[in-house]
């Protein structure tokens, strides 16, 4: 059994349009909150999105504090703590461990009946948990997105929940344009959105969807609400093998998909994205045909042979997706949001040829990289013989 959600659907989905995937108005509480990569990733969110994060947990650590630029956030033993002490949400993020994503999620939708929708960070969650955790909020009535993703982000509403869509600075990444993404990839979606700015593209809502076996937030359910958001035109979707959400569904409006893991077939062993490597019959050139027969075209786009329709296009490289988004547009009189901001051509900061002579296509001439990295190649300079010093990713 599932709650009543959007007619005509044989499962619970709430959420109708991208529009109302992240906004302001959501309150969200975090699990985990003072845990390593919540720890630098929450206050960012928090602060981009005007102080959405009301709460957080962090069992033992009751009383403490996650310091952000706009004010603490308050820590509490429990879920229930925080709401007995006047915290409403409707929205939680979990970064548990593995072992804990199930009864965080129960702990979730058991005590606050205002939960509307759960993000799920988290990656590798056993299946079995993950069915458990998809029979709850199915019959909770709510909506999860993940696990093993970056959450979503809305360029319109200068908001995201959960993860770091956007990096670090992400007023500079979520650029307000007309182009909703859809990944499969928690950090290409962030380079997507910086690939479509070349070219003069900006965005809508942004959904990483995660890649473990079981994608709560799917391809479909994505679909639908873009159909629904009339601030989106388009949408551009990042595709790994494993699973069949993307089989038969309408997209309703102009889509670029960018499918990748041909070598799935070549492996013995599974690595990488879990989901990306479940199943059979499910390759990548799999994936790649059955958009192709949505899009109506019989190839992939390259910019040697740009291969496309009104209806999209189908691409097998991320540095494609732009000049293909662009074709696909131009076929209905559509132009980007803005001017393109740089380009995709390859720009070193820094070259030594070791007195090679190189040909042409190869010996690119160094150009000044962008603050605070020009200062920092600059002082390097000075530095001949020197041992630069590294610094951990």
């Amino acid at each position: 059994m599932h709650a009543r959600g959007i007619p005509d659907l044989p499962y619970y989905l709430g959420t109708g349009s991208l529009a109302d995937l992240a906004t302001r108005g959501n309150r969200v509480c975090v699990l985990n909150i003072l845990g390593g990569e919540s720890r630098q990733v929450t206050p960012t969110s928090h602060v981009f999105s005007g102080g959405n994060v009301v709460f957080g947990t962090s069992p033992g650590r009751g009383g403490q504090v996650l310091p952000t630029a706009i004010g603490d956030i308050p820590v509490f033993n429990s879920v229930r703590e925080g709401l007995n002490a006047g915290h409403a949400f409707d929205t939680g993020v979990v970064y548990l461990p593995p072992s804990g994503v199930r009864d965080g999620v129960a702990e979730l939708i058991r005590v606050n009946p205002g939960l509307r929708k759960i993000v799920i960070v988290t990656e590798k969650i056993a299946v079995h948990d993950a069915r458990e955790i998809r029979a709850m909020a199915q019959g909770a009535g709510v909506d999860v997105i993940g696990g093993n993703c970056l959450g979503v982000a809305d360029s319109w509403k200068r908001t995201r929940i959960g993860g770091a869509l956007g990096g670090d600075h992400p007023e500079e990444t979520l650029l307000q344009g007309t182009v909703a993404i859809f990944s499969n990839s928690g950090g290409f979606t962030t380079t997507i959105a910086q690939y479509l700015a070349t070219e003069g593209w900006g965005t809508t809502t942004l959904v990483s969807s995660g890649k473990d076996v079981y994608i709560h937030y799917a391809a479909r359910d994505f679909a639908h609400a873009l159909r629904q958001d009339g601030r989106s035109r388009a949408a551009v979707l990042y595709a790994e093998p494993g699973g069949y959400y993307e089989h038969a569904v309408d997209w309703g409006k102009p889509v670029v998909a960018c499918v990748v893991g041909r070598w799935k077939s070549k492996l013995t062993r599974a690595v990488g994205h879990a989901g990306a490597m479940a199943g059979s019959g499910d390759s990548a050139a799999d994936k790649e045909r059955w958009f192709m027969d949505a899009f109506g075209v019989d190839a992939v786009y390259t910019p040697e042979h740009p291969v496309v329709s009104k209806k999209g296009a189908v691409v097998t490289n991320i540095a494609h997706i732009p000049a293909a988004l662009t074709a696909v547009m131009a076929l209905s009189g559509a132009k980007p949001d803005f001017a393109p901001r740089g380009s995709l051509t390859l720009k070193p900061w820094m070259a030594n040829d070791q007195g090679l002579d190189l040909p042409a296509a190869l010996a690119l001439a160094p150009v000044i990289a962008p603050e605070p990295y020009a200062a920092q190649i600059a002082e390097l300079k000075r530095q001949v013989g020197a041992v630069i010093a590294r610094q951990n990713m």
